[in-house]
Formats: structure tokens, sequence, C-alpha cells
């Protein structure tokens, strides 16, 4: 269906599911970061419920016609306030005969974790990635639930003159996309990180999508992107620091002036992912935890939807069932 169908059908789903990274208007916006990919959104109506499910579609090399399918970047899955297992069952199988009509012959899915329920609406194999934090926005004193470094850093850059403020204009936006890239030219991030500016303004043309920016003197310090879909859960979806920022502290200001404004719009939680890998002692876990002890599983799934078209196309690169590839062929 298209993509305002989904995104319609997703607004009328119970405000508990209604999580910004999860939406239909987010997973089109966010195929904008590579060409190849194609967004996709499925629906099965069960008469009082029904069952939505959005991937990007990857072309597998080697042979025209075939694809594997993924979560956008993030999280996906299907979402459905069913928990019948006859109704799930069905919405399955449905797809996965979609899936080989089409000529998608796996999938791997990223569940969220504030909906890790909703992997019971996935039919393939399921475990548990990593862990990932979420800071309680109920609580009186959201601060008093931050560690005592977390704190001093927070306040050395309010000190310093350091100031937050959300913006919306297309300007900081395009210079967002600058300033991130810089970031990750410095940690010699992946190829993969290196988004191009259109996917920015797609991000910016999204009413869920909030810039915030830690700036001193009009030197940009630490700036990120948080998700929001009419309260519910605040996400952290990309961040960046200059080194200055780094030295100051000023990412410590940015969660904290983002739980702060969350808070005020109702939200319930703000929810800041996890590590760079799934090691427990990970830097940037170590960082996110300064904000909160509350950690969330990360699960993600695997299918293969056609098995005999998947084992071709693994056999075409050497491996067999004996001899397995370490992760589905989905590229």
């Amino acid at each position: 269906m298209s993509t305002a169908e989904a995104q319609a059908r997703f607004e009328r789903l119970p405000s508990a599911l209604r999580v910004a990274s999860l939406s239909p208007d987010f997973a089109r916006a966010d195929s904008r970061r590579d060409p190849k990919l194609q967004c996709v959104h499925a629906c099965l109506d069960g008469g009082d419920s029904e069952w939505i499910h959005t991937v990007h579609l990857l072309p597998l090399a080697g042979q025209a016609g075939e694809w594997g399918a993924i979560s956008p970047y993030g999280y996906g899955g299907p979402l459905t306030p069913a928990t019948a297992t006859a109704f799930l069952d069905q919405a399955w199988s449905v797809w996965q005969v979609w899936c080989r009509q089409e000529g998608v012959l796996a999938e791997f899915c990223r569940f969220h974790p504030q909906l890790s329920q909703m992997a019971r609406a996935f039919g393939g194999a399921v475990k548990v990635n990593r862990q990932t934090v979420s800071v309680d926005l109920t609580v009186p004193d959201i601060a008093s639930g931050f560690n005592s470094l977390t704190r001093r850093k927070i306040r050395r850059t309010q000190q310093a003159g350091v100031q937050a403020c959300w913006s919306r204009k297309a300007v900081d936006w395009a210079r967002f996309s600058t300033f991130y890239r810089d970031a990750m030219q410095d940690l010699q991030a992946t190829p993969f990180y290196f988004f191009p500016n259109s996917y920015f303004e797609a991000l910016s043309q999204l009413p869920c999508a909030h810039l915030l920016v830690c700036e001193r003197d009009g030197r940009w310090l630490s700036a990120g992107v948080y998700l929001l879909e009419k309260g519910g859960v605040l996400e952290y979806h990309l961040g960046a620091s200059s080194r200055e920022g780094k030295e100051i502290g000023t990412p410590s200001l940015l969660q904290a002036q983002a739980a702060a404004w969350g808070q005020a719009q109702g939200a319930h939680s703000l929810y800041l992912g996890g590590g760079a890998d799934s090691s427990p002692d990970n830097k940037l876990l170590f960082y996110k935890l300064g904000f909160s002890r509350r950690t969330l599983p990360f699960l993600v799934g695997e299918a293969i939807h056609d098995d005999n078209r998947y084992w071709a196309a693994a056999g075409r690169l050497g491996f067999d069932h004996t001899r397995p590839p370490a992760r589905l062929l989905l590229d």
C-alpha cells in the first residue's frame, strides 16, 4: 500500500504502539539514505484488528529480481494490537506468500526495545542482541537518576555558558548534516554512517523529528535528532559532537535537555539506544548508562521466506546448509 495509507493505519493504532521510528512516514524518509532501498508497507485486516509491517528491500547481488528485506535504520517489525496466535500466524503466512511471489528471499528485523512484545508478531527466529538504555520521564526529578559523573559534566557545561535550543529551521538541518558527517569522520566511522544531505532534508520534513543544538558563541558543540510521536516515547535517533564539545561535556547536556523537554511534552520515556557493539563495557553504552540504569533488551529476528531460492543464492557464493553464511544474505 502507499505510505499515506499505511501512515493512516499507523495513526489508528493504540497510542502505546505509535513509536515514531516505526511509522511508515519515518521509514519512507529513512529510505533516502540509499538509492537502492525500496520502502514497502503491508497490512492484513483482521476484523477488529490489523497487522502492519514496513520493510526496506535491497537487491541481492548476482541475480535480478531477488531481494532481501531489512528494518529501516534503527528498528522495525510488525505492529499489531492482536495477541491471538491464529491471527498472528495467518498474517505471517500471508506475508511470506507475498515475499515469495515478489522474490524477497530473506528478512532481518530489529525490534524496538520499547515494544519488544511485538516480536511475537514475527514468525522467524528471534534472539537477544544487546542491552539498551531508557530514561524514565514519569519521575518528578529526572536528574536524580543521572550518575555523579553525568551531573558534573552538565554543571560544567552550564557554567561554561553553553546554550541548548531546539530548531526547525532548514538552515540548521542543513548545518547538522555537515556537522554530523564531520563528527563521523573524526570517529573514523564506516561509510554507512555518512548519510547524504537528502536524508537529513527528508528527516526535517517529518513532524515527529526535532533538532536540538548545544552551542557557545555561535559554535555548535553537540547536536542531536530526536523523534516523538504525540507523546509516548522520545527517541534519540542521531547525535554528534565536536572535539571541543566532548572536552566540555556537552553530550551530557544534550541528553539532559532532551529529557526535560520530553517530560514537558508528555513523553513517558527517553529511549537512548545501546552501545556500538554488544560488549557490556562498550564506551557508548557507558555514556548512556550515566542517565539511567534502566535497561531493555534489544531483540533481532531472522527469517527465510523462500527456502529453495535462498539456498540457491547462497550456493552461488559457495555456501550450503552445512556451511551457512555467518549472517543472512541481504545485500
